[in-house]
C-alpha cells in the first residue's frame, strides 16, 4: 500500500476514534446523532478510498482497520 494511503487511512482512524470516545462521554446523549454521523461518514470515505486501491492494497488496508471497524459495529451498529 502506498505510504500516502496508509497514512490518509491511519489519519481516519485516529478521527474515528475520537468521535467513538465522543460519543461514550455524552452522558445525555445530546450530541450523539451528530457524532455518530460524522463517524459514519468517516467510514464511508475510508471504505470508498479502499475500494479504489489495488487488491493487494485492498487487502492490507482492510487488515489495517478491522479491529476498530469491529469495535465500531458491535457498539454502534444496533443504533
Amino acid at each position: 500500500m502506498s505510504s500516502i494511503n496508509f497514512k490518509q487511512i491511519q489519519a481516519k482512524l485516529s478521527m474515528v476514534e475520537f468521535h467513538v470516545k465522543s460519543i461514550q462521554s455524552d452522558i445525555d446523549g445530546r450530541h450523539f446523532e451528530d457524532w455518530n454521523a460524522e463517524a459514519s461518514q468517516i467510514w464511508k470515505d475510508i471504505f470508498r478510498e479502499i475500494s479504489s486501491m489495488e487488491d493487494s492494497d485492498r487487502t492490507e488496508a482492510l487488515e489495517l482497520i478491522r479491529e476498530q471497524w469491529m469495535e465500531y459495529l458491535k457498539h454502534f451498529a444496533s443504533i
